[in-house]
């Protein structure tokens, strides 16, 4: 929210990422399960407000152009891909000390990229005053904005699908693999999966401006949506590895062109003015979908039976975004920005 109360933007986005590669290199040496959690605590912060100002600058900046969402999307794709193997490889070869070292060194990249941020994307000289301590502490007003600012119509539209979409990639990080290696699946193939998906969602991004000159874009993102929860609900009704294989690569490209189109229409829904509160709202959208699901479907698991609960959690998330689809025709709003 610093952004958006004449704070300048670099300086909050530096201080914010900046402490991560610190305390990445602080794992290795504090051995008290206690401060590691702080650690955590503290290392989650960083990264939460170093994503939210990413989302607030691309939105400032580059939020009409379906090409460069695509790329931005691209690139986070490619940071996730990437990321893991080179810390494993460090982990593998040099030690403890080589995968934390790797990962400090990501993380600075984020502190680094910060300060070639456009001026274009600042706040206006007018309009910027210090940096206090305050500043950095929760404060009621800005959970009383964000609030009114989610009953908008279209901000309404777009925490729904975010919930739903995160909702579905919880399936696929929790229950997904554990479906498959009880069908018998060996561990290559299972992560086979994941990673074709993963390369398919990064490819697809760029193709979203070439989409959307075909559909409107938010029907793009309702359909591209529903894809994710179906292509993943599906799954124990294959019965090949072929057919997984498929609906692995249909899905990946359900995300790929999903998500782009998801930080385009947040941008223009949360306006100029309230850029960060948006990706906020988003943002926490995203860890209660994340950390509700696989609770709810373990207990769907333990009573109606695991292949069941894929098929009775999608049959939820698909009614919750026809719904969404059903609002989006019929509000006089959202109908005429769907065309």
């Amino acid at each position: 929210f610093q952004a958006e109360d004449g704070i300048r933007d670099k300086l909050v986005t530096g201080v914010q990422t900046c402490a991560l590669p610190i305390l990445t290199f602080l794992f290795p040496i504090i051995g008290w399960i206690p401060a590691i959690v702080v650690l955590q605590m503290l290392n989650g912060y960083g990264s939460s407000m170093g994503w939210i100002g990413a989302q607030a600058y691309f939105g400032r900046v580059l939020a009409q152009s379906p090409t460069y969402a695509g790329r931005f999307s691209f690139c986070l794709r490619i940071g996730s891909f990437a990321g893991p193997p080179l810390a494993g490889l460090a982990y593998d070869h040099v030690g403890d000390w080589g995968a934390f070292m790797v990962l400090a060194l990501w993380a600075s990249g984020t502190a680094f990229a910060a300060f070639f941020i456009p001026r274009s994307a600042d706040v206006p000289a007018a309009e910027r005053r210090a940096l206090a301590w305050s500043d950095l502490k929760p404060r009621l007003a800005d959970y009383r904005d964000a609030l009114k600012l989610a009953v908008e119509p279209s901000m309404k539209i777009v925490l729904v699908i975010t919930v739903m979409r995160i909702a579905a990639s919880s399936i696929q990080d929790s229950f997904y693999p554990v479906w498959l290696q009880q069908i018998g699946l060996p561990a290559t193939q299972i992560g086979l999966l994941i990673t074709v998906s993963s390369a398919i969602a990064a490819a697809s991004s760029l193709w979203v401006a070439q989409v959307t000159r075909l559909m409107n874009p938010l029907w793009v993102l309702i359909w591209s949506s529903m894809g994710t929860v179906i292509f993943v609900a599906v799954t124990p009704s294959l019965d090949s590895y072929l057919l997984l294989m498929i609906a692995a690569c249909l899905r990946g490209f359900c995300m790929g062109v999903s998500q782009p189109l998801m930080l385009s229409i947040l941008a223009e829904a949360a306006g100029a003015g309230y850029l960060a509160r948006g990706a906020a709202l988003r943002t926490t959208a995203n860890r209660v979908a994340a950390s509700v699901t696989p609770v709810s479907m373990g207990m769907i698991a333990q009573s109606a039976g695991l292949a069941a609960s894929f098929h009775i959690v999608g049959a939820m998330l698909m009614g919750a975004l026809f719904l969404v689809a059903w609002y989006v025709k019929t509000h006089p709003w959202t109908a005429a920005k769907a065309g």
